[in-house]
């Protein structure tokens, strides 16, 4: 496919995901919907893990794993981080005890197994549980989707331009400081027209922090959303391929969309919520 067209491919993807999300987000009586939704990517995202697991030889519990790490993602809809780290422990114990019956005496492969539960289960259920705070949910899950997304849409776009300084070429050769800094840049300009909109268009849905916090919240997704970005990119370069699927034509897999989100999601919550009133 010429190069032009895989862009339109992938901006045009973008579009339709993000105008989903936002449907999804902002519709009032939808929250349940939106886990759902959450807990459908993460399905697919797990099975994504565990192809790449097993491309390096390594025999995971597949089914389990997925089952445990969707239910995990989705306990966040109850709003309670004590549930959720509760269905963590018991996915963990359920995949353990299935590794066991199999017969498979594997360290790599049981490990492979409830860190994919970890990874994608435990990181994931913070979006829902994001959304569960009273009042100002919607608003958090929008500060980490435009910090996200402002990420690595300016860091695509600037290191493909005037990328030069490779980040971790070992890692992810196409990455670089210059794109690091524009997904920076650009996640802290999204938080602070996210606080502008909080200030001064009566969005109070929005959490009403000075600019300065919305500031820091940005730079810090930014900053672990890239982290988790590299983090999926290595688990890809050890397996030998080049995206953990096709899900989003355009863009690759759930995972190669999501990573810097699973990573960012735990952060804002548990950073940003007390400071909220959540």
């Amino acid at each position: 496919m010429a190069q032009g067209s895989k862009l339109w491919m992938r901006i045009v993807t973008g579009i339709v995901v993000l105008t989903v999300f936002m449907i999804l987000i902002w519709t009032p009586g939808l929250r349940l919907l939106f886990t759902l939704f959450v807990g459908g990517l993460s399905a697919v995202g797990l099975y994504e893990y565990y192809a790449i697991v097993r491309a390096r030889k390594i025999s995971p519990e597949t089914i389990g794993g997925i089952l445990a790490g969707t239910v995990v993602a989705m306990s966040g809809h109850l709003g309670d981080p004590m549930t959720t780290n509760f269905a963590l422990f018991g996915g963990c114990v359920l995949v353990s005890a299935l590794h066991i019956v199999r017969g498979v005496h594997s360290v790599a492969g049981l490990s492979s197994t409830v860190f994919g539960v970890f990874y994608i289960g435990w990181f994931g259920a913070h979006i829902p549980l994001m959304q569960s705070v009273p009042v100002l949910g919607r608003g958090l899950v929008m500060t980490l989707f435009v910090t996200v997304i402002l990420t690595d849409t300016a860091a695509f776009f600037v290191g493909s331009a005037i990328g030069k300084h490779k980040m971790a070429p070992k890692v992810s050769p196409n990455k670089s400081w210059e794109g690091a800094a524009a997904g920076l840049a650009g996640a802290i300009a999204g938080a602070a027209a996210l606080w502008y909109l909080s200030e001064h268009a009566g969005m109070t849905a929005l959490p009403a922090w000075p600019l300065w916090r919305y500031v820091h919240a940005g730079a810090v997704v930014s900053i672990v959303a890239q982290i988790g970005d590299l983090t999926e990119s290595c688990l890809k370069r050890d397996a030998g391929v080049k995206d953990s699927g096709n899900f989003f034509p355009g863009h690759g897999g759930v995972l190669d969309r999501t990573d810097g989100f699973l990573f960012a999601a735990p952060v804002l919550y548990y950073l940003m919520t007390p400071l909220s009133g959540g």
